[in-house]
């Protein structure tokens, strides 16, 4: 498994803890992107257990660092809420991908609104 997939596991479990827990429906959608980057069980328990093994690579292709905000947005919305600090951490990370500070916040936004209306 290399890094820059176990790097965005990371990034959506530590997302997940922003408002101080994990819930289960959290944990169940971290658990079926896992298992599309092909992350087994005990991959993805071993990184829940031990996060702070795994070194943090971003992906380079644009279309793997937008699947990255999509899959950070989906997180966040798991829970119907969308709380301040995971849209810093999503904020944060949008930006480590290159996006400027000025778009960021516009393009969470764009991808919720799409999640929501394919939830109607």
């Amino acid at each position: 498994m290399d890094n820059k997939r176990l790097g965005q596991i990371k990034n959506l479990i530590m997302l997940s803890l922003a408002d101080g827990r994990a819930s289960e429906s959290e944990l169940a959608l971290i658990a079926a992107i896992a298992s599309r980057e092909e992350l087994t069980q005990d991959e993805l328990d071993h990184l829940i257990s031990h996060p702070d093994e795994v070194r943090i690579e971003l992906p380079e292709a644009e279309a793997d660092k937008l699947r990255y905000i999509e899959d950070m947005v989906s997180l966040m919305m798991i829970d119907g809420e969308l709380t301040d600090q995971e849209l810093a951490m999503c904020k944060l990370y949008a930006i480590a991908l290159g996006y400027e500070s000025t778009t960021v916040e516009k393009i969470v936004l764009d991808i919720a609104d799409r999640l929501s209306e394919g939830q109607d």
